[in-house]
């Protein structure tokens, strides 16, 4: 028992805890802060809600409990899709842990568990704020209270269990092909994306019929068992969901308990490649950026964690265009403008695009090599700006497909078109230096696991967290102040040309000190 507590300390402390211990005080900090900030972030959205609701004279508030438990069960499942191959068969320590005398039961339990505790973070970002203000509005009660509290530590029970039937499946199909890594990477992009797809092909009707209505979790049922035990204080529904996720904790155990260590095995065994090598001269530029470009697809989390983002971007994009009787509801309920049009989808493109900060772990993923790569005759200008180059090539054809898709389908005025391309490339090329300024500031070269590094690493946490209060400000001026589109496109780029001045300072002054005192 010792031991199982032991490890999940380990595993989850390392996901949270920093590599460098001089900076720990200030890391710490960072992190309690970032989660109030997120809690912040959340609750401005939920009490958003509100205000349309009230505006729109739907005073259905239970529609509240309803989205906070789909949106935190799909962030979550996106959270284990990313982490349950990494965490149970690829981790680093592995090796280590099997050399010791530990039961294998204790392994798993302790893998398992760590993924859910760090489901429970973030989980709680999303459901509690949501709920706090439905109990402001609605009313408290204390059986609804309890049926919550009780739901909480159920809920991400289920997205695990489904998250780790999914990703061993595809691992298991993928581990004799040559790229398994990019083959499995794709394999879940492709069934996350249907799953997401036909979600929507199947809710969007009752939406438009009633956007009051909650008839959009009908067909997940362990999300609808619990908003209903909270919702209408039924202890009997809070009953199913802990029994299933009951049942299915203890299958998936088993299951992972048969599978462990031949799928450890299997997953990180090299295949041999019998073709010939040709090498060929290139700039140095161009090679540097292929570096980054195999550095990049070589982790499947890497790419996970971030081009599912941009997908999402461009999938919504396709299907608003392909299908707009959501959109023209919704225009026809709270009286959207195509000004306001324009602005969401500015707003929709920075938001993806400061979750899908590519440089903001770029030297992190470089390891002990980038102590090698310092010894190679070229200038620290040279690594940077390749890093940053290549996360901006990745984002920028989904901005320029996704703002053709919208302009198009929405007849959006050609110098409208433009503004709204620059604002999203000037923010992409912000995102990009950031991101490599937050790596340089905190590296972290000694963590061999790409989930801690990718999802937990402080760069990238404060990555994603820093460019979401710009986010949150272009939202407020354009709502608060009146003005002329075209006045707030301006000032938006215009404030973006500054940070890129001032990030272009520390990259070319500062930056450079910084990385030779990186080991």
């Amino acid at each position: 028992m010792n031991n199982i507590f032991a490890l999940i300390k380990l595993n989850f402390l390392s996901a949270i805890n920093p590599a460098n211990k001089r900076q720990s005080k200030l890391n710490k900090f960072l992190i309690v802060f970032a989660l109030l900030f997120l809690l912040g972030f959340s609750t401005f959205y939920a009490y958003s809600f509100i205000m349309v609701f009230k505006e729109s004279n739907l005073n259905n508030y239970e529609f509240l409990i309803a989205f906070s438990i789909l949106a935190s069960n799909f962030f979550v499942i996106f959270l284990f899709f990313s982490s349950c191959t990494n965490v149970l068969y690829k981790s680093k320590d592995n090796d280590t842990l099997f050399s010791m005398p530990i039961k294998k039961s204790t392994i798993i339990l302790s893998k398992l568990i760590s993924i859910l505790l760090l489901g429970y973070v973030y989980q709680f970002i999303f459901v509690v704020p949501f709920t706090v203000i439905y109990y402001i509005y609605n009313g408290f009660n204390f059986l609804s209270f309890l049926c919550f509290l009780f739901g909480f530590f159920v809920e991400p029970i289920v997205p695990l269990c489904l998250s780790c039937l999914i990703t061993c499946f595809f691992s298991f199909i993928t581990k004799k092909i040559k790229y398994k890594n990019l083959f499995s990477t794709l394999a879940l992009f492709i069934f996350f994306g249907l799953f997401m797809y036909f979600y929507m092909q199947i809710n969007v009707y009752d939406l438009m019929a009633n956007p009051n209505s909650t008839n959009f979790i009908n067909y997940l049922p362990w999300i609808n068992w619990l908003y209903v035990s909270i919702t209408q204080n039924n202890l009997l529904f809070l009953l199913y969901n802990i029994v299933l996720a009951f049942l299915l904790s203890v299958f998936i155990y088993f299951f992972v308990y048969i599978t462990f260590f031949k799928l450890c095995t299997e997953l990180n065994s090299s295949i041999s490649s019998k073709s010939k090598i040709y090498y060929k001269n290139k700039p140095v530029f161009v090679s540097l950026l292929n570096k980054e470009r195999k550095k990049y697809f070589s982790s499947p989390m890497y790419v996970f964690n971030t081009l599912f983002a941009y997908l999402i971007l461009l999938g919504a994009c396709i299907y608003f265009a392909v299908d707009k009787s959501l959109i023209n509801s919704l225009k026809e309920i709270i009286q959207i403008s195509s000004f306001t049009l324009c602005v969401a989808f500015i707003t929709m493109c920075f938001f993806i695009l400061s979750t899908a900060n590519i440089s903001a772990v770029s030297i992190s993923m470089e390891r002990q090599s980038f102590s090698l790569l310092k010894g190679m005759p070229l200038s620290f200008s040279q690594i940077i700006w390749s890093k940053i180059l290549f996360a901006f090539l990745v984002g920028l054809p989904f901005i320029l497909v996704s703002s053709i898709i919208f302009a198009i389908s929405y007849n959006i005025s050609f110098w409208l078109f433009l503004m709204i391309v620059a604002c999203c490339i000037f923010y992409n090329l912000f995102i990009c230096m950031f991101g490599i300024v937050m790596n340089i500031c905190f590296p972290n070269l000694t963590t061999q696991n790409d989930t801690v590094l990718v999802k937990q690493s402080l760069s990238s946490f404060l990555s994603i967290l820093i460019p979401l209060v710009f986010v949150m400000i272009a939202t407020t001026i354009y709502f608060n102040i009146s003005l002329n589109l075209g006045y707030y496109f301006l000032i938006i780029i215009s404030i973006l040309i500054v940070l890129f001045l001032i990030l272009l300072y520390f990259i070319i002054f500062i930056a450079k000190k910084k990385l030779q005192k990186i080991i």
